[in-house]
């Protein structure tokens, strides 16, 4: 037996490897060799990857939160001013509204009356909005009314005050005479009575020329006799629209209400209820000039006259010489706005009525101005 020593097998067997190792890489082309054992790679040829470290985590962390932080800012900014934007147009176009409401009464104020009850203009002082009262331009109607407007040229929307006792005072249509009570108080013939009270804010507006006795508000209509919150002068009466600004006192807020700084109106189809025309109107001021140039209600004014001083109101009050009214709306953004200076976003001072407080700061104001020539009033002489 042919006995071989360890040392020459394990030669041969490792110059045999070699020399196969060498054969499988001369068959192979250029750049597909054989790849390294998995052993060699820690399991790459595999697929494994290698984890990441809390180093590299905390970064990624890092750079997420600061992409999502600008991207969550650009998108807060972008939501301020959409809201921002839709509070300016909503109070625009509730101020166009307002105003196109207010010029076309005070224009056609004195339609179907004599000229001195067309309307009364009542200031409300430096802290305060101004009220508006003005003959209902609507009771009577050109053309289904036109007989009544030939008979009684001189004041066919109007009803005489036959008697007079302070608080009551009871009617009488000179121009359409009847025994019927509810014939005297139906002014335009429509079947209805035009003093019908639901609410407390129904007034009337007579040709006096006191300012407190040319208005009243009516309790209760009792056949054809109006008894009245407060004494009412003149010799003619007629239905007044009235406007104020809701700022929570009662003269302006009707019982039961929850809104505030809101236009109210009412006239004899609300029955005196007081009805919202727009929201977010926190001022109205009336100014006006007479036919001798001189303007009452404008800064620094006070008290009430006729020549010599700045008043506020004119005494004795006669629509038939005012010629001008300059009519400014004062409307504010539904929200407060975060970006604005609280020092320069307060209300703005009108008029004679003062700036805003500390509260009313934090909002988007806007004031709108017009002149209104009144068209019905200045068709008699002065006396």
């Amino acid at each position: 037996m042919k006995v071989r020593s360890p040392g020459t097998l394990s030669l041969q067997e490792t110059d045999c490897e070699e020399a196969v190792s060498s054969l499988g890489r001369m068959s192979l082309p250029k750049g597909q060799e054989k790849a390294p054992s998995a052993g060699r790679l820690g399991g790459r040829a595999l697929g494994w990857s290698r984890a990441m470290t809390l180093v590299e985590l905390m970064v990624a962390l890092a750079v997420t939160a600061l992409v999502v932080a600008a991207v969550g800012g650009v998108f807060s900014s972008q939501h301020r001013n959409y809201v921002r934007d839709r509070s300016e147009k909503e109070v625009i176009q509730d101020t166009v509204e307002v105003l196109r409401v207010l010029q076309r009464d005070l224009l056609q104020a004195g339609w179907a009356v004599a000229p001195k009850l067309a309307f009364l203009i009542r200031d409300g002082g430096s802290d305060g909005p101004d009220q508006i009262f003005v003959n209902d331009v609507d009771l009577i109607d050109p053309v289904i009314n036109a007989g009544r407007i030939i008979e009684a040229s001189e004041c066919p929307g109007c009803l005489r005050v036959s008697s007079n006792s302070g608080s009551v005072v009871t009617l009488s249509d000179p121009w359409q005479p009847s025994a019927d009570p509810q014939k005297v108080m139906d002014i335009n013939e429509d079947n209805k009575t035009d003093f019908t009270v639901n609410g407390t804010y129904f007034f009337v507006i007579s040709d006096a020329t006191g300012l407190d006795n040319k208005t009243a508000s009516v309790k209760n209509v009792d056949n054809n006799s109006l008894t009245l919150a407060d004494s009412l002068a003149g010799t003619f009466v007629t239905p007044a629209i009235f406007y104020c600004v809701d700022t929570g006192s009662p003269e302006c807020h009707p019982s039961g209400a929850q809104e505030t700084l809101v236009l109210r109106r009412s006239d004899h189809r609300t029955g005196g209820a007081l009805v919202p025309v727009a929201d977010n109107v926190v001022d109205l001021q009336v100014v006006y000039q007479d036919d001798e140039g001189r303007w009452y209600g404008g800064a620094g004014c006070a008290g009430t006259g006729l020549a010599g001083g700045n008043f506020c109101e004119r005494s004795p009050f006669e629509p038939n010489r005012i010629r001008l009214i300059r009519l400014s709306i004062v409307l504010r953004s539904p929200t407060k706005d975060k970006d604005l200076p609280a020092a320069s976003s307060c209300r703005p001072a009108v008029e004679n009525r003062s700036a805003g407080t500390a509260a009313e700061c934090g909002y988007r104001y806007k004031v709108h101005t017009v002149l209104i020539h009144p068209r019905n009033t200045s068709r008699d002489d002065r006396t």
